[in-house]
């Protein structure tokens, strides 16, 4: 429990009050000069309590950025936490070996309320002026606290003075400095804030803490009337030119589902730690369109389900893509590209089955059928897309009936011989189409209906119970034993080291290497998640996709006598295409603003040109996420090959594993590392040489147990 009894705070208090006379007003003398690349996070709670902790959590983990937590309500905090020697003892700046703890300090709440003592904002804001720290703060009330015990006075002040609060601002951003701070951001277009918020101005009067120093407030986002909802505090004294601290501070509500939020999350880390850190960010999209060379069942609006699979309805059953819908496609994709110059040179990922390319999917030497215009089409333009092993007939792999003989709703394969086949057959249709970056993509897949990663028993409601869509009641999820022993050895047998998984399903919505199931290798295969859409795979035009959505999201709870607005992932309205083309492209752009490689999957059908001017359903949903994302962001967005994402995820799977140490020493302006174990490609962001991206360099080096140090970069003149 955290000790807050008199004694110990009569005691730290004398320490800290001799630390604040001595360094308050002058300038400190540094022995070393050094701080470790590490983030302190204060937060008033668990991440289950603190909505701020819960909030910039997953973008610390997601970028890389090492970094601890000091709970308030819990722990105190002490001279030995914030700077030590090589012993782990306490220290001053002054003395000789004394290394800060943390280049950056993170507070999900100005006032740390109620658990922060006066004792303790003393000492955590001696430590940012001793060595040169900055403090970020993510939400709160910006108000001035005065300590009614000796030695009295105000021990904390934001420069800011209460104006209005609301639940939706329209920001303006006022950034002076755009290469030092959000250079990312597209500060020319409003800036909605959709949550509740403070909106405060600055005093910039002459009232002093009890340190001395005076805050001078500088907004970075106003309210249209002016107001303060995101600045920079600079704390000021007469002696001095430069600060001796500073502080961002947010009055804005901020959660991980808040848009705002997201934008705001990257500036909170990058500011804070002055623009010199382990790890980074980048902004990913990657489209996968399943079922290549297949037919897809299509929506029936009459019975609210696909349409059976009879020969009395030709030619409306299903869809199957053709050449025509292919050079298309390289046109849109051309079109798409020169209206989105943040996308770069834009691929589509293809993921094929080859049953549906060849002449008998039976024969034991497989032959292309030269004659279907799509398969030629495919070849013909095979440089503008990527393509992915999406397994041979697209059969189940998941585990096999027990007792054999069993009745099984779906066909799946039994042995391992099958299974393997069923893989290197489509390697070998690779071959024959003449598809590129054959051996890299031997090493992913995509299988089947994502199948081998759960165990559906057998059962498939979706058949039995159309209503129930994709809920599968009797399912044995990925972390409770439901994958194929089967599949998994299979793939590791054939050198496959990444499989492609379904974020919506228990248990695969996690990159992780998969060491639960034992598949015979000595190297885990890993998990790589894809992001879903509600572009379902049985719609090709505006007019199926909008009848589909608004019965499965809305009108079926209707035609049960629900209130679909009571109802957790309904809506309580039905939407024209229009309005469901925003609802994707806002839950996209939540997706990309995670930083995230994991790609958002489609189906073949959603490639169909629907109309004469060639639209489809897969590039209006392009254009519509990058038309939200541009409203927002300006950096270029990564378009990775799969097996790229899968070679990136297993680095930072074991970076996550490793313990990486940095200190930047600024008197020579080096940041040295080392870790406990090999390191390859450790992104780090700052240092000289690097790539840049964002205005800033972004270098990867490789780390081991000898220490190495790289010149400090942060290219904010570039």
């Amino acid at each position: 429990m955290k000790n807050k009894n008199a004694q110990f705070k009569f005691s730290l208090l004398c320490s800290v009050l001799m630390t604040w006379l001595v360094f308050a007003v002058t300038t400190p003398a540094f022995a070393d000069n050094a701080v470790k690349l590490k983030i302190l996070l204060l937060t008033t709670g668990e991440v289950t309590e603190d909505a701020g902790y819960a909030y910039i959590k997953p973008v610390l983990d997601e970028m890389g950025v090492p970094y601890d937590v000091l709970n308030s309500k819990t722990q105190d905090l002490t001279a030995a936490v914030l700077a030590s020697t090589a012993g782990g003892s306490s220290c001053l700046a002054a003395e000789a070996g004394c290394v800060g703890n943390y280049n950056g300090i993170i507070l999900t709440d100005a006032g740390l309320n109620p658990a922060f003592t006066p004792t303790e904002w003393d000492m955590l804001h001696n430590y940012q002026k001793n060595f040169g720290v900055r403090q970020a703060v993510l939400s709160g009330w910006p108000g001035t606290y005065w300590d009614p015990e000796s030695p009295f006075g105000v021990y904390l002040d934001y420069g800011l003075v209460f104006s209005s609060s609301g639940t939706g601002y329209e920001g303006k951003w006022t950034v002076t400095k755009p290469k030092e701070m959000f250079e990312y951001v597209n500060l020319a277009n409003p800036f909605p804030i959709t949550d509740f918020a403070f909106a405060a101005n600055p005093r910039n009067d002459t009232a002093t803490l009890r340190d001395g120093s005076m805050p001078k407030v500088e907004p970075l986002l106003t309210t249209q009337n002016g107001e303060a909802l995101l600045s920079i505090v600079r704390y000021m004294v007469p002696s001095q030119t430069t600060p001796v601290r500073e502080v961002m501070i947010s009055t804005i509500s901020n959660a991980t589902f808040l848009i705002h939020s997201k934008v705001l999350a990257y500036e909170f880390i990058n500011w804070v730690t002055q623009g010199v850190f382990v790890g980074a960010r980048f902004v990913h999209m990657a489209t996968h369109l399943d079922d290549l060379f297949l037919a897809n069942n299509l929506w029936n609006p009459e019975i609210n389900n696909n349409y059976p699979d009879a020969p009395n309805i030709p030619g409306t059953t299903t869809y199957r893509l053709n050449s025509a819908d292919i050079a298309n496609a390289v046109s849109k994709q051309a079109a798409f590209r020169a209206a989105h110059p943040v996308a770069g040179a834009y691929k589509l990922d293809l993921a094929f089955n080859g049953s549906g390319a060849v002449v008998d999917p039976t024969a034991t030497l497989l032959a292309l059928n030269l004659t279907d215009g799509l398969v030629t089409a495919v070849m013909a333009n095979k440089a503008n897309f990527r393509f992915i092993n999406h397994t041979f007939t697209h059969l189940d792999m998941d585990k096999a009936p027990v007792p054999a003989n069993a009745n099984c709703d779906y066909p799946t394969f039994t042995t391992l011989a099958a299974i393997k086949a069923e893989i290197t057959k489509n390697r070998t249709v690779w071959g024959l189409l003449g598809l590129p970056e054959k051996s890299d993509n031997n090493r992913v897949l995509v299988s089947g209906n994502h199948s081998g990663l759960k165990d559906r028993k057998c059962t498939d409601e979706i058949a039995k119970h159309p209503e129930m869509f994709d809920v599968q009641s009797d399912d044995l999820a990925f972390d409770q034993g439901g994958a194929s022993p089967l599949f998994l050895q299979a793939a590791a047998d054939l050198g496959i080291d990444y499989l492609a998984s379904d974020s919506s399903q228990r248990g695969q919505n996690v990159e992780q290497y998969i060491s639960q199931y034992d598949d015979g290798s000595t190297q885990d295969r890993v998990m790589l998640p894809r992001w879903p859409t509600n572009i379902f795979y049985n719609v090709i035009n505006p007019t199926q996709l909008v009848d589909e959505y608004n019965y499965i999201f809305n009108g079926r709870y209707v035609n049960a006598g629900q209130d679909p607005c009571q109802i957790p992932g309904a809506i309580c309205a039905p939407r024209d295409y229009a309005q469901i083309l925003v609802a994707e492209a806002d839950a996209a752009l939540r997706h990309m603003l995670t930083f995230n490689k994991w790609p958002h999957y489609f189906h073949q059908t959603n490639l169909a040109k629907y109309d004469a001017n060639g639209n489809t359903l897969q590039f209006d949903w392009l254009n519509a996420v990058f038309a939200e994302y541009e409203r927002v962001f300006k950096l270029p967005v990564k378009n990775y090959p799969y097996y790229l994402i899968g070679d990136q995820t297993e680095e930072r799977l074991h970076y996550k594993s490793a313990i990486v140490q940095a200190t930047w020493d600024r008197t020579t302006n080096k940041v040295t590392l080392t870790a406990n174990k090999a390191v390859p490609n450790l992104i780090v962001t700052g240092l000289n040489g690097g790539d840049l991206y964002g205005g800033q360099f972004i270098r990867e080096v490789n780390v081991n147990g000898t220490p190495k140090a790289f010149v400090v970069n942060r290219a904010l003149t570039q």
